[in-house]
């Protein structure tokens, strides 16, 4: 009787552990973008807006001195942020363009 109990026990615990696994996988490998942030235009924002996301102070010097954009993966393609540096902030900016005359 005891042995039941303590196998059970052992079933319940595997079944909790493996949802919880199973749960960790489903998650996206990016962290999700808070609700309250807006992004930020890299052609036209100050640079205390873009260091506000998240990118160090001199890259956003480097970013408002290369402008204009084509569009946001320019940052990666003219190196001034790494692929990884990207993935973070890249639900956070924007590359938008000047109207047409």
């Amino acid at each position: 009787m005891l042995r039941r109990r303590i196998a059970g026990i052992v079933v319940i615990t595997m079944v909790w552990v493996g949802a919880a696994v199973a749960q960790v996988k489903e998650m996206p490998k990016t962290p999700p973008t808070p609700l309250n942030a807006k992004t930020v235009d890299i052609n036209s924002a100050a640079e205390m807006n873009i260091a506000a996301i998240g990118i160090e102070r001199p890259i956003a010097k480097k970013i408002v001195e290369g402008r204009p954009y084509r569009n946001k993966r320019d940052l990666v393609t003219r190196q001034l942020l790494t692929k990884e540096q990207y993935d973070k902030v890249k639900g956070l900016i924007v590359a938008k363009q000047p109207p047409k005359k």
